[in-house]
């Protein structure tokens, strides 16, 4: 497995090539879920709607049914014990910001959930 060592300053800015990018999204996204990154409940919110858009696209009312992120791991395990909330209300809440993301691409997801990302401790 590769992982990398050192994670960017300015991940705009030094993760030019689609790939890479890609790649430290998965990392750091993987290092927020298993609680190695902390992230704060709110940022753990819209992280998960970043996520989501890069990889299911566009919010769609039409063809979106309740329950459909249930089998997404998009929370570290921290901020879902932390608060009394249903799994439900999770993803409500991650649904209000990933329905403002419309046309956002995979790739610009990817980037600003790495900006983000990038300011944690």
């Amino acid at each position: 497995m590769f992982l990398a060592k050192f994670y960017p300053e300015e991940v705009a800015e030094e993760l030019v090539q689609e790939i890479t990018q890609h790649l430290f999204f998965l990392q750091v996204n993987q290092a927020i879920l298993s609680m190695d990154i902390y992230c704060p409940p709110e940022a753990s919110v819209l992280l998960a709607s970043y996520a989501v858009q890069a990889k299911f696209g566009d919010y769609d009312e039409s063809t979106y049914k309740p329950g459909m992120l249930a089998t997404e791991n998009l929370l570290p395990q921290r901020v879902i014990d932390q608060y009394q909330m249903t799994l439900e209300m999770w993803e409500d809440r991650i649904k209000v910001w990933y329905a403002d993301h419309r046309g956002m691409s995979r790739d610009e997801a990817e980037m600003e959930y790495l900006k983000i990302a990038q300011d944690l401790d």
